[in-house]
């Protein structure tokens, strides 16, 4: 089963985005007969093709519908993996749902986004995962010092911002907390965003609002990478204050750590998808 991953960095993100490489590069590198298209390969001549989040731009789009048409002669399955609730985006939704019906069945990172996308075909989840030989290659990993009040980050994109400020900064008031915001237009390189992310004791991911808030959706990579780098993660107010205790970050940090390696190699996506994959052809008998 020869399958091609179209990633996002298509469309115009960075090749070395978090997306592109949790969805797409790490899946194929641990998945026999699975590539990620560089424009050196043919477009044509593939048995599955997983458009991961690229659909925006006339090109990714060109290619979709040339896919669609080679299905039934060609017999290829023709995916869609979402990880972010780019439908809260009006444009970004209409032309997603100009090409979603062309697919025959969707992928989401969450299980609120997988209900979504099952509104238009059928839906699987497929939870963001790490290559951890890569995550260790980062060469840093979280330290924990014995301050009882630790320095927090929240690391993300400035459109999100918005959505989570008030929470963040009055849970951090609340405890007198010193705070880092680093909020992007544009993401950095894997890398480099974590060795700076790394510099504080511990990382802000909070889930606030309702179902129209983008945190409702959003995939949860930055707290797998964080828990794989033995940084403890804060996504409530009872967690935060939990963690201004050095001992339980120090605690969680391990704990977390053991988890991500144990439950969170990208390995296990690359099983879920083949899975995801037979269900649906069997389904479609």
């Amino acid at each position: 089963m020869r399958t091609l991953f179209i990633p996002c960095y298509f469309d115009g993100l960075p090749r070395d985005s978090g997306s592109a490489m949790i969805r797409a590069q790490w899946v194929a590198d641990h998945w026999d007969g699975a590539e990620v298209y560089d424009r050196s390969q043919r477009l044509s001549g593939w048995d599955v093709y997983v458009f991961q989040k690229a659909y925006l731009v006339k090109e990714t789009q060109a290619w979709i519908r040339a896919v669609a048409r080679w299905r039934d002669e060609r017999k290829c399955v023709l995916v869609f993996d979402l990880c972010d609730p780019d439908f809260l985006d009006e444009e970004h939704e209409q032309r997603m749902l100009n090409v979603l019906p062309l697919f025959d069945f969707a992928v989401g990172s969450t299980e609120p986004l997988t209900a979504w996308l099952s509104q238009w075909l059928p839906a699987y989840h497929i939870r963001d995962r790490l290559d951890l030989a890569f995550v260790d290659s980062i060469g840093h990993v979280a330290t924990y010092t014995d301050a009882t009040g630790p320095t927090v980050v929240w690391a993300g994109y400035a459109h999100n911002w918005p959505h989570v400020q008030d929470a963040v900064r009055g849970w951090t008031r609340e405890l007198g907390l010193q705070l880092d915001v680093q909020a992007v237009d544009t993401p950095k390189p894997f890398v480099e965003f974590w060795r700076d992310v790394l510099q504080a004791d511990v990382l802000l991911n909070p889930r606030v609002g309702g179902d129209d808030s983008p945190t409702f959706y959003k995939s949860d990579n930055k707290t797998v990478t964080a828990w794989a780098l033995g940084q403890p993660v804060a996504r409530t107010f009872d967690e935060l204050r939990k963690l201004c205790d050095p001992i339980e970050r120090r605690r969680e940090g391990t704990s977390r750590a053991c988890e991500a390696r144990v439950n969170y190699h990208v390995r296990l996506s690359v099983h879920e998808w083949q899975q995801a994959i037979a269900d649906w052809r069997t389904d479609d008998e």
